[in-house]
This record gives C-alpha cells, sequence and structure tokens, in this order.
C-alpha cells in the first residue's frame, strides 16, 4: 500500500511540474468566471485533479486547452451551486501589470466599470459565450453584446488600417496575456500541491473510483447472464404435454355424425307421389 501511495505522488509531482507554466492562468481564469477568490481556489484544485486522475495529454498545446475547459467546468459548476458569492474578482486593468502603459487594449479595457472589464474578460480571457457571460453577470444577453460590440468598435479604431480586421484576435492576446501574467492574489502553488497531495491519499490513485464503476457494471451484467442461463434451463427441464389421441378423435367424429341424419331427413321422395 505504502508502495502505492509513493508512486502515485511521484506521478502527482511530475504531473505539476508540468502544469506549473500554466497554474497562474488557471487560477486567474477561474476567479474571473467565478467572481469569488475561495471558489476559484477550489475550481481549480477540482480540475487540476480531475486532469491528473483522466490522464493529460502529452502535448503542451492538449495539456493547456485540457485544463482550460476543466477549469471552466468547474468553475461554472461552482457558481451554480454557489451563485451569491461575493464579488472579490476586479482585474483587466492597466496598472495590475508592471510596465503594461505599452498595451492599448488594455488601457482602453481600463476604462470600463469593474462589470464591464469582467464581461470582457470572460468573453475574451476564458473564451465564454454572451449567454453564458449574461447568467454569470446577471444581466442580460443584449447588454452583454453591447458591451462587447463597443469595446470592439473602440480597439479598431485604435489599431492601423490592416489590423483592423482582426481586433478579436488582438482582444483575445491581449486577455490571455493578462491571465498568464497576473499575480495578485494567486495562491501559492507549493500550498496546492500539498492540498492536491492529501486529496489524493484521501480518495485514492487515479482510476480507482473508474475501476469501481467498471466492476459495478460487470457485475449487473454477470446477475443478468446467470438469470438468463436459469431461465432457459428451467425451459429445457420442463418435460413436453403430450395430448390424448383418442380425444383428438371423438372432437373430430361428432360434427360428422351429428350432420348426416339432417342431410337423410332433407332429401326429397319423388315416387311417393305418385303411387
Amino acid at each position: 500500500m505504502a508502495t502505492v501511495v509513493t508512486t502515485q505522488t511521484d506521478a502527482l509531482h511530475a504531473y505539476f511540474v508540468r502544469v506549473r507554466p500554466y497554474y497562474r492562468e488557471m487560477f486567474n481564469m477561474a476567479h474571473a468566471i467565478c467572481g469569488n477568490y475561495e471558489l476559484a481556489e477550489y475550481a481549480v484544485q477540482s480540475a487540476l485533479l480531475e486532469c491528473f486522475r483522466q490522464g493529460s495529454p502529452r502535448s503542451r498545446v492538449g495539456l493547456r486547452e485540457s485544463l482550460r475547459a476543466a477549469v471552466r467546468r468547474m468553475a461554472m459548476e461552482q457558481v451554480r451551486l454557489i451563485d451569491d458569492a461575493e464579488l472579490t474578482w476586479d482585474g483587466f486593468r492597466e496598472d495590475a501589470i508592471d510596465g503594461a502603459q505599452g498595451d492599448s487594449i488594455l488601457l482602453i479595457a481600463s476604462q470600463e466599470g469593474v462589470d464591464g472589464r469582467r464581461m470582457l474578460m470572460l468573453r475574451y480571457g476564458c473564451g465564454l459565450r454572451a449567454r453564458e457571460i449574461a447568467r454569470l453577470t446577471k444581466a442580460s444577453a443584449a447588454q452583454v453584446t453591447q458591451t462587447l460590440t463597443r469595446f470592439e468598435r473602440r480597439v479598431r479604431r485604435r489599431l492601423p488600417p490592416r489590423e483592423r480586421a482582426r481586433t478579436e484576435r488582438h482582444i483575445v492576446r491581449s486577455a490571455r496575456a493578462w491571465l498568464e501574467a497576473q499575480t495578485d492574489g494567486v495562491p501559492d502553488s507549493g500550498a496546492v500541491l500539498r492540498s492536491l497531495e492529501a486529496e489524493l491519499m484521501e480518495n485514492g490513485a487515479p482510476g480507482r473510483k473508474v475501476s469501481r464503476a467498471v466492476f459495478s457494471v460487470l457485475g449487473v451484467l454477470l446477475g443478468i447472464l446467470l438469470a438468463c442461463l436459469f431461465w432457459l434451463l428451467m425451459v429445457l427441464l420442463v418435460p413436453p404435454q403430450m395430448e390424448d389421441p383418442g380425444e383428438i378423435a371423438v372432437v373430430d367424429y361428432m360434427p360428422e355424425t351429428s350432420v348426416a341424419p339432417a342431410a337423410e331427413t332433407a332429401t326429397p321422395q319423388p315416387f311417393s307421389a305418385v303411387e
């Protein structure tokens, strides 16, 4: 048992070495979606552990996108469970990153209120749709669309003419750069790793829950198979019911004897009239 735990702990450490470069981005995504620090902290840890249990992709791009998808899913789930948490997010501002004064998009975003900046981050940084953003921010879909459209129009006027067709791409790049670089309030990665180790030791190694589910399904299928075999055996053991030939003959004969006399009485007698 100790050997298994040690092996899984080593695997977790190796996994965390791979995800550490994306940890800051993942937490800032969760914080923007949840709006609350504590919910974001729980969501990002759950997402990291889920990816570890399922087996992380080998490529960096695949790993990053898998983490982003898991964070979105877990953070949205936390908001559905607790939708009245205090809003602690106040990001995507020009003074939130040292030396960001050269980012014109971030400068324009800084002129928005906290609700508007959160809408921008949810759309361009987290990749959510307008309907999902409206549910998270408790605004109407029309208000979200209006905020996004107005912001893109302002950014487009600042871009060179040859770059205006790629306005949304520029905004996405700026928003994701903010997610990667923002350090204010991000929990210590070492503490997160210790929490993951504790969770792993409490709930077991990756695949344990999956194995239990598989064995449960196999047990149900085996029970059904045994029931079918028992029914088939009972059918084969029951002797066939033979009918009595004598009874069949009597039933077939009776209609013929009853019809014959009726036919004889109905036969005309022409010669009796002549006599």
